[in-house]
């Protein structure tokens, strides 16, 4: 990438942060976005086609961050396997808290395409491997397929119409989302 380009990225990420900040994520929009940034509109769709995507790049470090973190604990923890489900689950819960708004526009600026490609992204497949991975510690006689399923399944109540309803609808907590979380993957007999 040619350093222009690059600058003009990081100018776009930059400004958006801080916009998103003050109005929110849905108050922005992609016209006024790049006045601020000041950059022309067209360059800033030749770098984001739309906002979903625009807030995609804004999340990817976050989600790298937790991922890297979480799998290091998981590569040197003691601790019990539902402690360690607790704790890899508590961590994307805090993600998507934190960049909530963001991730609603990922989801509904999203054609099903698009979408369906989000999902074939590395981002995608490190957290439903590091689901996985804590899941098998907790369902060693699972099969694989089953903790596939099992993840995705996880990851598809995580989604941000289904997270916001659950929060701002039902009122739940991030705490009582985990519990509940949690109670559906070891049903009491």
């Amino acid at each position: 990438m040619r350093s222009d380009a690059r600058a003009n990225r990081e100018k776009i990420l930059t400004t958006a942060t801080a916009l998103f900040a003050q109005r929110g994520v849905a108050n922005v929009g992609m016209k006024e976005l790049a006045q601020a940034a000041h950059i022309g509109v067209g360059t800033l769709y030749r770098n984001y086609p739309n906002k979903g995507a625009l807030c995609m790049a804004l999340i990817r470090d976050s989600m790298e961050r937790y991922v890297a973190q979480e799998t290091a604990y998981l590569d040197t923890t003691t601790d019990d396997p539902q402690t360690q489900l607790v704790t890899i689950l508590q961590g994307y819960l805090d993600i998507r808290v934190t960049h909530e708004d963001a991730f609603t526009i990922i989801e509904s600026d999203t054609t099903p395409l698009e979408f369906t490609q989000l999902l074939q992204t590395p981002i995608y497949h490190d957290r439903i491997a590091l689901l996985i991975r804590v899941l098998h510690r907790t369902q060693p006689a699972s099969s694989p397929a089953y903790l596939q399923f099992e993840a995705d399944m996880i990851a598809a109540m995580l989604r941000s119409r289904v997270f916001a309803f659950e929060r701002h609808q039902r009122h739940l907590s991030s705490q009582a989302i985990l519990d509940y979380i949690l109670k559906l993957l070891k049903p009491e007999p």
